[in-house]
């Protein structure tokens, strides 16, 4: 089984509204289902979990989408770490030899074919991420403020999500991190932890993280894009 685990427990408190950031909408769809919507359409997926905080899971029931694969809600922990683990103990009870792709809630315009390139990519090399290139020179920085040096940005990326793996290693690593108090806040690292390295393949810039009202204008502009070119 491939599984969409979508972590969406999050407040959204950086985005200055009385409604948490995953709930917004964003050309006329709540950004949580623009999500939900993405994955939904993914053949080779066959179940959807969902980590909501507490307070919004009736919030979210309340608007109304049924996507067409089963989807189960889980509630969120205190932090992120927390949150995937009570997903990925999902997970492993539906299916302890699924692959699963952890996604943050709030990265609506997540492609067909990011997702299908990372459930390629997990079955061939056991866990993958996707990733861009820096566009930015990237400068190191001492405590007074003043530049240390300059970092090779061929040799970097951005980490997107989803992040892509077998449910047992990386639920088995979460658990193994929590044990020594290593509360990291990327699934990649988890995994190199204690499994090795992690597949990066290519993501988009479209991919982005909804977190301020900046990101939400450029979401609408690449919504609306997209429309004009699918009408071409």
């Amino acid at each position: 089984m491939v599984i969409g685990l979508i972590v969406s427990g999050g407040k959204g408190l950086r985005m200055g509204t009385e409604v948490p950031k995953q709930f917004l909408p964003v050309h006329g769809v709540p950004i949580l289902v623009r999500t939900l919507m993405a994955f939904d359409e993914v053949d080779s997926l066959e179940a959807l979990v969902l980590v909501l905080g507490r307070d919004f899971i009736e919030y979210f029931n309340g608007l109304g989408y049924t996507p067409a694969k089963p989807l189960y809600i889980v509630e969120a922990g205190e932090e992120r770490f927390s949150s995937v683990r009570n997903g990925l103990e999902k997970a492993y009870e539906l299916d302890p030899e699924s692959a699963v792709l952890i996604h943050d809630g709030v990265r609506p315009l997540v492609s067909k074919k990011i997702i299908e390139d990372g459930i390629a990519y997990t079955r061939k090399y056991g866990a993958a991420a996707c990733s861009v290139a820096l566009k930015d020179t990237v400068k190191s920085v001492g405590k007074d403020g003043f530049s240390t040096g300059t970092l090779e940005r061929n040799n970097y990326r951005l980490i997107q999500t989803p992040q892509c793996f077998f449910t047992k290693e990386i639920l088995s690593g979460h658990k193994r991190i929590q044990e020594i108090d290593n509360q990291v806040t990327d699934d990649t690292a988890v995994y190199e932890a204690f499994y090795g390295s992690v597949y990066l393949y290519e993501g988009s810039y479209e991919n982005l993280k909804v977190t301020t009202p900046e990101d939400l204008l450029l979401a609408e502009a690449i919504l609306a894009n997209r429309e004009i070119e699918s009408c071409k």
